[in-house]
């Protein structure tokens, strides 16, 4: 097995998995599982929090036995944002159970959220090198927590003043914004001279810093998909009766109609790399003792694949006998929801943001063709979500771990004590809001739960081809395939064809002004300026947290 394990030269680089790694990352990890939860309840929004965990942890774990390094906070961040994420998706697809008269059962929904997360855990750590060793995914998350711990001992303080610097610009900015001082969001839409044309940009400190540490290759290519969507589909399509018209509400009817499109173009933009490198695959599952590994995982694959296979079962077993769902339906959609796991983990990998709305819904909708049962649908949904959110975060953390040469083994072990503290405190605390609050407060509007609610109520009445079109689905197929063939950013191009044009643009914006500075200023400066970006985006997610504790002050 092959290893280049290099030890920074300060006191306390021996550590890397410790008592005070993984205990702030549980205690930190409910802080944000708690905020993010508030967020998805109250407004329906999330948060980049492993950016944040990172800069917590450089500054937080020196104060409690003496200097660290960059493997104990990334050992730290891989624990807190494995709690974090272990019981997001409760806010989304459990209130829409709940609004069906079902009762929230703690420990079924703890035992749900438990196997789903471990499938999703094992199943990306099987394709762990076939991801983090992809020259074509720059991992734009994983590059701004590295950049955030490279500050632990880094000699030049250049770099740190600049992410310091950008932190407080960041911040600044983000709160003027949120507080309606400064615009967020700029719409060009009513100057466009052709109905169905749409066209609006996002001005964040977040998107900005997401843009540029992209690079202007993919940041472009998505641009470039998202024009065609807004300047050629929506005029075509409104003036064809396809959709409502996008320039009124983008939401209505074009993100509908190109969903299918945009998950054939992602699943096919996974599946295609993975079996151009069948051989490297295949050899990972090479027994065989003295057997060569061009690799740095030290885990044994034969022990995570048994352990996904006895989390298949259990979680096959419990399903059927406690909710009587079939074991076909149940095993068919679970093969789906481990290839909805490439998806999300290439999207992310690719562009830094998530398809989990649409990998979602597209998932109660093969779930709803399967069983006909609206209940059975959003339980499906509800595993789905919690097994690809959690194969997009661990492979975003060992994508950060390869980057600072971590143990691949310890970061597995460190998700999965996360998981297990963030199941089982996420699902009390949820449980805690629906109880003091209830479905229809005036605080907690829950907005994701109550779409996925009209979703699936809107195909028990009009059928599941009404939302999912399955000729769309073949042309995403065959888009995927020539993207990824021709080497280009598929799953970000996907996301572009589906997500509203703001969100797309601002990360545009990002990766042109990185391509300005690498022509003008060079390479070195680009890279540097990386630490700025990183910044932006730290201090734009700190604003969430301020926000939230305002709120919950008034």
């Amino acid at each position: 097995m092959k290893k280049d394990m290099q030890t920074p030269s300060l006191a306390g680089s021996g550590r890397e998995f410790s008592f005070r790694a993984i205990f702030f990352g549980i205690l930190i990890g409910l802080m944000l599982m708690a905020l993010m939860m508030y967020l998805d309840a109250v407004l329906g929004l999330d948060t980049d929090v492993a950016v944040v965990a990172s800069m917590i942890g450089v500054i937080l774990i020196p104060l409690f036995g003496g200097p660290t390094n960059k493997r104990e906070v990334n050992m730290m961040q891989t624990c807190a944002t494995a709690t974090t994420f272990a019981a997001y998706s409760l806010t989304g697809n459990v209130v829409p159970l709940l609004m069906m008269g079902e009762e929230l059962r703690i420990l079924p929904t703890f035992a749900i959220l438990l196997l789903a997360d471990v499938m999703g855990i094992c199943f990306v750590s099987i394709l762990r090198d076939q991801f983090v060793y992809d020259e074509n995914l720059p991992f734009p998350g994983a590059v701004m927590c590295t950049t955030a711990m490279e500050q632990i001992d880094t000699e030049d303080k250049s770099s740190t003043k600049i992410l310091a610097g950008a932190v407080v610009v960041g911040l600044i900015v983000s709160f003027l914004q949120n507080m309606d001082y400064i615009p967020w969001m700029v719409s060009f839409t009513s100057w466009l001279p052709v109905k169905g044309m749409s066209l609006e940009m996002l001005i964040m400190p977040m998107t900005l810093g997401m843009g540029y540490v992209l690079g202007a290759k993919i940041a472009l290519c998505m641009l470039a998909a998202n024009l065609l969507v807004c300047l050629v589909e929506g005029p075509i399509g409104t003036s064809q009766g396809w959709f409502a018209n996008p320039a009124e509400d983008y939401f209505a009817g074009i993100q509908d109609f190109n969903l299918p499109i945009a998950v054939g173009t992602a699943l096919f933009a996974a599946l295609i790399p993975i079996c151009r490198q069948w051989r490297t695959f295949a050899g990972a599952f090479n027994f065989k003792k003295g057997a060569a590994q061009e690799t740095d995982r030290d885990y044994s694959m034969k022990s995570v694949l048994l352990i996904l296979l006895a989390a298949t079962v259990a979680l096959t077993a419990f399903c059927n006998l406690y909710y009587g769902i079939s074991i076909i339906h149940l095993l068919i959609c679970i093969v789906i929801s481990l290839l909805f796991a490439m998806i999300a983990v290439r999207v992310y990998a690719e562009s830094g943001l998530s398809a989990g709305l649409a990998l979602n819904i597209t998932m109660i909708v093969i779930a709803y063709l399967l069983t006909k049962n609206a209940v059975f649908s959003m339980l499906i949904a509800f595993m789905n979500f919690n097994m690809f959110i959690l194969a997009q975060d661990t492979m975003y953390d060992l994508k950060i771990g390869q980057m600072v040469k971590a143990s691949p083994k310890k970061q597995i072990r460190a998700q999965l004590i996360g998981v297990f503290f963030g199941c089982l405190a996420g699902t009390f605390l949820f449980a805690g809001i629906i109880k003091v609050f209830g479905l229809d407060g005036e605080l907690f509007t829950f907005p994701f739960g109550n779409m996925y609610y009209s979703v699936i109520s809107g195909i028990s009445e009009g059928g599941a081809t009404s939302l999912f079109n399955p000729m769309r689905f073949v042309m995403g197929a065959g888009f995927g395939t020539l993207l990824s063939f021709a080497g280009l950013p598929a799953g970000g191009i996907a996301l572009a064809l589906y997500l509203a044009p703001k969100t797309i643009m601002g990360i545009a914006l990002g990766g042109i002004i990185r391509w300005i500075i690498e022509k003008t200023k060079g390479d070195a400066l680009a890279e540097k300026m990386d630490n700025a970006a990183t910044g932006l985006v730290i201090g734009d997610a700190v604003v969430c947290v301020i926000m939230v504790i305002m709120s919950l002050a008034a």
